[in-house]
């Protein structure tokens, strides 16, 4: 999905406005709890593993959702279960951006080990948010997602209107590369993949473990 020039100067006050929309049951009171967010990079996979692919994705992105629920089990269970490669998944909202940014709130409230439970599980449950996104009921099943892993629902809402979290998010966002214009965006180990085939992403990872490899052969040889 194409990231408009606007999201890199998106400032966290509007955005933060923009979720009161997405909140669940933005016209219940709730009580603000004390949350422990997770505020760095989120990764997937042995850190010291050779090869490392940088994803920026969006889970209201429908490249995305394709990637995670079709290619990216595949890659985690050749390459990053294996120790060959980890990923960083960094966060590039994409319309609708609050939606986006509450998902990825949650994510960040459920911690550092439940990071990327929580991401799947918005992908696997896209389709449903986004169809409740259109009647502006996203909220509710953003509560459900929340919910599922271990979130209640005063943790959920004050998660997703925590202007810490969303700075942290913005400015990973307005950090990513110029050549990075739409989601999915993968680079692997410096590499970026113009087109997310399968067959390029796959050769593209192969290529890189296969000159770590050889990298890693060389400097053991005696």
């Amino acid at each position: 999905m194409p990231v408009t020039q606007a999201m890199r100067f998106l400032s966290p006050g509007l955005v933060a406005c923009a979720l009161a929309a997405c909140s669940p049951q933005a016209d219940a009171p709730y009580e603000t709890v004390e949350i422990h967010p997770y505020l760095e990079d989120a990764v997937l996979g042995d850190a010291k593993a050779p090869v490392t692919i940088v994803e920026y994705a969006s889970t209201t992105c429908h490249g995305c959702y394709r990637l995670h629920t079709e290619l990216m089990p595949d890659i985690k269970s050749t390459y990053i279960d294996t120790g060959k490669v980890k990923l960083v998944y960094r966060v590039l909202p994409t319309p609708p951006e609050d939606v986006s940014l509450a998902g990825a709130a949650i994510a960040r409230c459920a911690g550092k080990d439940r990071f990327f439970e929580v991401i799947a599980d918005l992908f696997e449950n896209q389709p449903k948010i986004l169809s409740a996104a259109r009647t502006g009921s996203a909220g509710a099943e953003i509560l459900k997602v929340g919910a599922r892993h271990g979130l209640s629902r005063n943790e959920v809402r004050t998660c997703v209107a925590d202007k810490t979290i969303h700075e942290y998010t913005i400015k990973v966002a307005k950090a990513a590369p110029e050549f990075v214009t739409h989601t999915p965006s993968l680079i692997v180990n410096g590499a970026y993949i113009e087109h997310n085939t399968r067959e390029s992403v796959l050769a593209m990872i192969d290529s890189k473990v296969a000159e770590a490899t050889a990298g890693h052969t060389a400097e053991t040889s005696p």
